[in-house]
């Protein structure tokens, strides 16, 4: 997992992959299916408290993460996190789940349409306050020191991880869709590791398409 992570971003460090694993309640592997079950890709998942004035808030948070490149048209980790969002609705009938994620690449940000209708900041949305408050609440929870809420992003007084330049990662295409030129105009310094921090409500009535179509799948071959 470690060397995985190091195929994708400078500045990774065995004691900073060591801490962010120790702490997730969860792990997500994506797998061959030949090779002895060889690891292509990994996901760190926990569930964290989220104090916001007058509501019961949790945050289900993303770590580190990261998949070959040849592996990602694999339904394997859309299937299993739409999966783990069902189960903490359930845990927590009587909180708002959303989900929060950091993110300091185009790629990364491009999955929040993939799995939510609604999601802050996007680009043809304004940021409503309900949402703001969330994405404060996370940011002072898990980065007190970084956080810059003006901006919205995570800001590194040190070396961080960050994308290897000129990978497929790092370069976005010539002609980049309203997600990616969004997220380029708010973190305009994610080579240098920057985080946007991103949030959804975890509803299913807040799943878009794509993520019901997998949970369908998955659900049908569960009763297969």
């Amino acid at each position: 997992m470690l060397g995985l992570l190091s195929l994708e971003f400078l500045g990774v460090r065995r004691e900073d992959f060591t801490r962010d694993l120790e702490e997730k309640e969860v792990v997500m592997l994506l797998r061959k299916a030949e090779a002895d079950g060889e690891i292509v890709g990994f996901s760190t998942l926990m569930v964290i408290d989220l104090p916001v004035e007058g509501r019961k808030v949790k945050g289900i948070f993303s770590g580190d993460t990261t998949v070959l490149p040849e592996y990602r048209s694999s339904i394997g980790f859309g299937v299993e996190i739409g999966r783990y969002f069902q189960k903490i609705i359930g845990d927590f009938l009587d909180h708002e789940i959303y989900y929060t994620l950091i993110s300091k690449g185009w790629r990364t940000y491009k999955i929040l349409p993939f799995f939510f209708k609604h999601f802050a900041p996007k680009h043809d949305t304004e940021l409503t306050e309900r949402d703001r408050v969330v994405m404060d609440s996370f940011g002072r929870v898990k980065y007190p020191n970084e956080y810059d809420s003006k901006r919205g992003l995570i800001m590194f007084s040190k070396e961080t991880q960050r994308l290897v330049p000129g990978s497929i990662d790092a370069v976005p295409p010539n002609e980049p869709d309203e997600h990616t030129r969004f997220f380029l105009e708010k973190n305009r310094t994610y080579l240098s590791g920057t985080e946007l921090v991103c949030v959804a409500p975890v509803r299913e009535d807040n799943f878009a398409p794509a993520m019901l179509r997998l949970l369908k799948t998955s659900n049908q071959k569960g009763e297969s």
